[in-house]
């Protein structure tokens, strides 16, 4: 149960960042906070250092006196706890709220997106996956990782668009425009420069790139289009399975939503939503539901 002097934190956890939201028992925003990537798959310790510095950042930027973790409930929502023996493992770490829960990434986003009515998510960011919530059930697609998944996310468009660099500075494909300005953007003058900044790289660091490709492909740059057509097909399939249960609410977060829209099929278009609260908002949710053993 809850009462009227709790405090919540949502925490939504991603690959490039780990967000943080403060709320008192009304819903009323008290802070914010931003700390580090908090993908649980890639990095368990990591993850659980990420919560803990933005859950801090939000306390002492909320500026109440004597408030701590322990009085806090927290929601909290990771990439990577998709799988099975992570979630396992993080639920075997020791948080010092007062409560908390842990549910993917996902599953707070589609929870905020819709209010925790049915729905259907896509997020297209770092990485890609999808989640619809109908009749108390979850279906999940996406959300495989970088090596084997994440197809049409912003890490894949970067990670191809050094492939297609590599092939044209092998001689393979000629010279063109997306492979100069990834080149320049790098500051690379061949593929020996570029392939090493690969060896010990990130998604994050693949993502970084993908502004470029889409800025490109909106200029009609010929290889950066092909790219971007191929990342939104994949992301209509997404959006097509996970609306096979007749759901009529679907919404796409992420950071390159935006500029990926108009490559997508236009009956999608006219049915996607803007999302009605954010994932934070969506743990927050999650977190007052288990206290009150409502579960969506």
């Amino acid at each position: 149960m809850t009462n009227s002097t709790d405090f919540f934190l949502g925490i939504d956890g991603g690959g490039t960042k780990c967000k943080a939201r403060l709320e008192d028992a009304q819903g009323n925003l008290l802070a914010e906070a931003t700390s580090g990537p908090a993908n649980a798959a890639r990095h368990l310790t990591g993850s659980v250092a990420a919560v803990l510095e933005a859950s801090e950042k939000a306390i002492a930027n909320a500026n109440i006196k004597g408030l701590r973790l322990n009085q806090i409930h927290a929601g909290i929502g990771l990439a990577g706890i998709n799988i099975p023996q992570v979630k396992q493992a993080f639920l075997k770490q020791s948080l010092p709220f007062a409560s908390w829960q842990i549910t993917t990434d996902l599953h707070i986003a589609c929870l905020g997106a819709h209010l925790g009515l049915d729905g259907a998510i896509v997020i297209v960011g770092t990485g890609s996956s999808g989640i619809a919530i109908h009749n108390g059930q979850q279906l999940e697609v996406g959300g495989h990782g970088f090596v084997v998944g994440d197809k049409g996310s912003g890490a894949w468009l970067g990670k191809m668009a050094i492939s297609h660099c590599l092939e044209t500075l092998d001689g393979i494909t000629p010279n063109n425009p997306l492979c100069e300005q990834v080149m320049s953007l790098l500051n690379c003058d061949n593929a020996y420069d570029l392939v090493s900044l690969t060896l010990e790289a990130k998604p994050v660091f693949y993502a970084s790139i993908a502004p470029l490709i889409l800025q490109l492909a909106a200029s009609q740059q010929e290889d950066a289009l092909l790219l971007v057509n191929q990342a939104a097909t994949y992301i209509n399939k997404i959006c097509q399975r996970l609306l096979s249960g007749n759901l009529d609410r679907l919404s796409l977060i992420g950071g390159i939503t935006q500029p990926l829209l108009p490559y997508l099929n236009s009956q999608l278009q006219d049915i996607i939503q803007p999302a009605k609260a954010s994932p934070e908002q969506g743990a927050i949710l999650y977190s007052k539901m288990k206290l009150t053993n409502k579960v969506y």
